[in-house]
């Protein structure tokens, strides 16, 4: 035995051994390991595997053990595969040695997709995107309204992060926001604490959660009055979709407004009781039109046409108002009315809004990604395109 094959037994057997200490320990505290997830709600968000019924935090806590396992089949493997390639290395024919080490790459290739086979779920897409009655119902709904869910357990992987955006269902949760703009964190730290006038002011029509639970918090939260039940299914136990009749349309003309200047005393009076958000608007500015004391408390909004960065409104007015879209202002947005530039307004310490005279309008938010980002993505393309010229002609000098 050679020098390098008594070095390569020894660390084999180092590993082999390693492995198989983690293997017992890994064993022994699986049970601690299972609790563990299951009191941090995974089986919640995940349902039981179709065919072995697993739960999610029994798979979370059975992957380390069986990782090591794989490690340890197939440092087993691939070290007998090792060894008998260093014994055969000059004494056997070429095709013997390359039979090994296909053998070895084999053995790799099957412990790899085992490994990986614990992280896939294959399901067909008729079944990740199926259809249902609940989805149905929102989409029926062609006033464009939200979606808030009471609890995100069952509901988050499925379908709040992929059925909603797949069916266009907008929904005022988010599935992931690591850092939140300021306005938006400072809006929903004030209006979570009155859920029925968050609801409201973000055009929530419609409430997803389980029937029982759900019924008696709008009881507690002393809404429950404006909240109706619109169907009930079956899913983690017995659900049911709601209806809130306090939803503000997904856009509204208000013919009175208020002025509040400052972002705490708007934030405050949005969530005061005695403001009713269907007849009046909060601005930060002056709209630069006085209101119109015999005008209706509110007007019609007709949506032409909802897109992720094109918005196409109509409405007719006898009286002078206020176009609120309940979507977050940004200064990537701008609007045109009647095909002119218009001034956006924020409304309701986060909503948009544009001044409408008397008359039949069309109203067009669009966004656009600032001027400095557009300078620097075409100088990004204008380096690459002088790149390839300098590189061609270098090329055809060459040539030459």
């Amino acid at each position: 035995m050679n020098r390098l094959t008594k070095y390569f037994l020894i660390a084999l057997a180092t590993a082999l051994g390693i492995s198989l200490f983690w293997m017992v320990v890994l064993a022994d505290s699986v049970d601690s390991r299972t609790q563990f997830f299951a009191n941090g709600s995974y089986d919640m968000f995940t349902p039981p595997h179709p065919v072995t019924g697993e739960k999610a935090s029994q798979n979370m806590a059975a992957q380390p053990g069986r990782a090591m396992f794989h490690f340890f089949v197939v440092t087993m493997l691939a070290g007998a595969m090792m060894i008998t390639l260093l014994w055969l290395n000059g004494a056997a024919k070429p095709l013997l040695r390359w039979g090994c080490c296909a053998g070895l790459a084999l053995v790799l290739f099957v412990e790899q997709w085992q490994a990986n086979s614990y992280f896939m779920d294959y399901r067909s897409p008729a079944q990740d995107y199926a259809d249902n009655a609940v989805f149905q119902q929102l989409r029926a709904d062609t006033s464009r309204p939200r979606v808030a869910f009471l609890t995100r357990a069952g509901f988050y992987n499925n379908w709040l992060s992929l059925l909603l955006p797949y069916y266009d269902i907008d929904s005022i949760d988010i599935p992931a926001a690591s850092r939140p703009p300021a306005d938006y964190v400072a809006f929903f730290g004030a209006v979570d604490r009155v859920p029925l006038r968050k609801w409201e002011l973000c055009s929530v029509k419609y409430i997803l959660g389980p029937k029982d639970a759900a019924e008696q918090s709008f009881k507690q939260l002393g809404c429950d009055k404006f909240i109706n039940v619109v169907m009930e299914f079956d899913f983690f136990g017995k659900q049911a979709l709601f209806k809130c009749t306090r939803a503000l349309p997904r856009a509204v003309v208000l013919h009175r407004w208020e002025i509040v200047a400052d972002n705490d005393k708007m934030l405050t009076r949005l969530t005061d009781p005695k403001f009713d958000p269907h007849t009046t608007l909060l601005l930060d500015t002056d709209p630069g039109i006085a209101a119109d004391a015999s005008a209706p408390s509110s007007t019609a909004v007709e949506l032409v046409k909802f897109e992720p960065m094109r918005v196409s409104l109509k409405t007719s007015l006898k009286s002078p108002g206020i176009l609120m879209l309940t979507d977050r202002f940004d200064n990537g947005w701008s609007a045109t009315v009647d095909g002119a530039p218009a001034k956006i307004l924020r409304a309701n310490f986060i909503m948009r809004a544009v001044v409408l005279p008397p008359g039949d309008h069309r109203v067009v938010f669009s966004f656009s990604s600032s001027a400095d980002f557009a300078w620097f993505t075409q100088a990004i393309w204008a380096a690459i395109v002088l790149g390839l010229i300098v590189t061609a002609v270098g090329a055809l000098r060459r040539r030459k």
